[in-house]
């Protein structure tokens, strides 16, 4: 009886524990490129994660060094970096699973990219301009890119068949 007792409280352990690693929710303002408020793109490592705090992964080297978190198959969120002057500086922000919000649009990754597409034109008309009109692969995989009409930020964003929709706000690395 004991052991069926501890097994059951284990079980209710790991299973509250999974619970409690659920996604985490991001803010971003697709106007300015912050993410909960903190701006990421050309910032050092050590500022990202002073405004993100610690990331569950770091991969890569010096040409193509990553900050992550979640899991490191299946971050929620990444961000990439470039080496300039012996700095590397970020560039590139994804988001790969949900919740993400944009404070003028509400939940980002869970539209289909088409809407997704032309909500953004639709909400920052002064912002972004179509680069690439959103279209897919016989493969499934599906992508469309809004380049800046001011400013420097590029929205890269599509589908995956298997993990849905995604979203990367970057800009030139420096140097480039």
């Amino acid at each position: 009886m004991k052991r069926v007792l501890l097994l059951s409280a284990l079980i209710a352990f790991a299973v509250s524990g999974a619970g409690a690693r659920a996604t985490t929710s991001y803010t971003v303002d697709l106007g300015s490129g912050l993410v909960d408020g903190h701006r990421v793109l050309g910032r050092t490592v050590a500022g990202v994660t002073a405004g993100l705090g610690r990331p569950d992964f770091r991969r890569g080297r010096q040409k193509d060094y990553r900050i992550g978190w979640g899991d490191p198959n299946e971050p929620s969120l990444e961000v990439l970096f470039h080496p300039s002057g012996g700095v590397q500086y970020a560039w590139s922000i994804s988001f790969d699973r949900g919740p993400v919000r944009d404070v003028e649009l509400g939940d980002l990754l869970g539209r289909r990219s088409r809407a997704l597409q032309a909500a953004i034109l639709a909400q920052y008309p002064d912002a972004f301009s179509l680069r690439r009109p959103y279209t897919c692969k016989h493969s499934g995989f599906c992508v469309g890119e809004l380049a800046p009409r001011t400013g420097s930020l590029h929205l890269t964003f599509g589908t995956q068949p298997v993990h849905g929709t995604w979203l990367t706000i970057w800009q030139q690395p420096r140097g480039t």
